[in-house]
């Protein structure tokens, strides 16, 4: 569990032990889908009757990788910080998720990743050569059904199959990969469903990983490590970074973030420019950067450059040795 989610929907105030759900429902502003409200599907080859939709396997806080039981590979937030896809090299801190649960009667999952961005469908058909619907990371600045998934057993057993809240002409619409046979079409998106004769292919089922948590923070995979891991530089050139430092409790819900300019996308890099703008009482060995994506994101641990197609982010800066770091919890990304 990452540890500083609130109990509100407008944003993150302060650490705590855990992950704490949100309660949500329909607002003026946001159109439910078909996947709002809904409690079961009917499978086409079944003769056990509906099945339920929840959020089970899944646990607020918990940090996830999602398998996916047709091609193999885990879901990967892409490093343009945009495309969601699948990817075979489970030990980057891009097939790390972290759940967070919006509570309510009807429950649904919220998943983020890498760059605090969260896994969202669109109204957007997908790129050419995969089904369905385009899947992208998205910020969070408005709570609406495009972020917000349910859960269905797969029909295979031992797998889940993602359940997008938000609807096309009524239908359902289920999380899958692409690349059964085109093995370089690794790319993700949401193909439409039947809730009556529901059929779900290998492609659409999940395996759910749960990652332990550490107290310590992971190495980060940058540079050379990052070299090994298969991740490739950056994009240069001048982007802006919202910091916000967090006090000595957590809390970094303060009035707006202080801007800087960053000369690249390198970690190392922001670690350096933080250092010499915060002052002397910040070295970057002594601090954890987080990266938060919208108002209503939650953060999510930078281990890893940041991305190549986008030029703002918003981190939050937490020092080594306060009680609120002690309270953060990191992924164990190496444990078995």
């Amino acid at each position: 569990m990452f540890g500083t989610e609130s109990s509100s929907t407008g944003g993150s105030s302060s650490t705590s032990t855990g992950d704490s759900p949100h309660c949500w429902s329909p607002g003026t502003n946001v159109q439910p889908g078909a996947g709002v409200g809904l409690n079961s599907i009917c499978f086409a080859s079944s003769g056990d009757g509906p099945a339920r939709l929840g959020v089970a396997p899944f646990e607020n806080g918990q940090y996830v990788r999602l398998l996916n039981r047709g091609r193999g590979g885990y879901l990967f937030a892409d490093e343009s910080g945009v495309r969601v896809r699948t990817d075979c090299r489970r030990g980057l801190i891009n097939t790390v998720w972290c759940v967070q649960i919006l509570g309510g009667d009807t429950p649904h999952i919220l998943l983020r990743g890498a760059y605090g961005r969260y896994v969202a469908g669109t109204p957007l058909g997908a790129d050419e050569g995969h089904i369905g619907i385009l899947v992208t990371q998205r910020v969070l600045e408005t709570m609406d059904t495009n972020v917000m998934w349910r859960t269905v057993p797969g029909p295979r057993g031992g797998g889940v199959v993602l359940i997008n809240a938000s609807s096309f002409n009524g239908g359902l619409r289920a999380l899958r990969t692409n690349g059964k046979y085109q093995r370089w079409n690794t790319g993700v998106s949401l193909q439409c469903i039947d809730r009556f004769n529901a059929r779900f292919s290998s492609m659409m089922e999940w395996e759910v990983q749960v990652i332990p948590t550490r107290v310590q923070r992971p190495p980060f995979q940058v540079g050379g490590a990052a070299w090994l891991c298969g991740l490739q530089r950056r994009g240069s050139g001048e982007i802006q970074v919202g910091v916000r430092v967090a006090d000595d409790d957590g809390n970094f819900n303060i009035p707006g973030p202080q801007n800087l300019s960053v000369p690249g996308r390198s970690l190392i890099e922001l670690g350096s420019v933080l250092e010499d703008r915060l002052g002397s009482n910040f070295r970057f060995r002594n601090m954890s950067i987080f990266i938060r994506a919208g108002s209503l994101g939650q953060p999510f641990p930078l281990l890893t450059d940041l991305p190549s197609e986008l030029d703002y982010f918003e981190v939050v800066v937490f020092m080594v040795g306060t009680p609120g770091y002690r309270r953060l919890r990191f992924p164990d990304i190496d444990a078995a």
